[in-house]
């Protein structure tokens, strides 16, 4: 009998060995504001972003970093962003959070376009390079072959954590906010095969 035991304790703990890591959300903590109850909307309020994923949509972190080259910074970590990556010790901030990402329309992190001719996934999320320092990427990912692969990447070293996006028509728009103005458009020209930005502003 003992020996029984013995043995399912070995098969539980050699399951809980193999089975897959715990998402990382919610891995964004929105700060409350310092003079008191939270009268801003919370994605502009202070962010701190502590990412730790090994990839992103099945591509590891050395993938992501040789689509980069030289010209971006080397990551150490990232994760995709959603509806539960953000967090706050602020019930006033937390039901905020949750009466904008909580909803049918709270998925603003993903979508899929046909951009580029075929059917691409664009997600948006939050990256650590290695020496510390956290902000917020776009990633499109071709998946209709047995690997996924890296169609386009870009970071916005500049941005707070809180990024979104939504697809219009073959564009993406790219936003570090809700109901504002802010926001930059992606396009793709499929006669040169080039990406091009530029700003939703007037």
């Amino acid at each position: 009998m003992a020996l029984l035991r013995r043995s399912i304790a070995a098969l539980l703990l050699a399951g809980l060995a193999a089975a897959p890591a715990l998402a990382a959300d919610p891995f964004v903590t929105v700060k409350p504001p310092a003079e008191g109850p939270a009268n801003s909307a919370f994605w502009i309020l202070d962010m701190e972003s502590r990412p730790d994923g090994s990839s992103v949509a099945g591509l590891p972190l050395a993938q992501l970093n040789n689509a980069q080259g030289r010209a971006g910074p080397r990551w150490c970590a990232a994760d995709p962003l959603t509806a539960a990556s953000f967090a706050s010790t602020d019930p006033a901030v937390s039901a905020e959070i949750r009466q904008y990402l909580g909803g049918p329309d709270g998925n603003i992190f993903r979508a899929t376009t046909r951009m580029t001719g075929a059917p691409v996934l664009a997600l948006v999320g939050n990256y650590r390079t290695c020496n510390g320092e956290a902000a917020p990427f776009l990633l499109l990912v071709d998946q209709s072959q047995r690997r996924p692969r890296v169609v386009y990447i870009r970071s916005f070293p500049d941005w707070t954590p809180f990024i979104a996006l939504r697809a219009d028509g073959n564009r993406l728009v790219v936003s570090s906010c809700l109901e504002c103005d802010h926001a930059e458009i992606l396009s793709y020209n499929r006669r040169t095969r080039r990406f091009s930005w530029r700003s939703a502003g007037p």
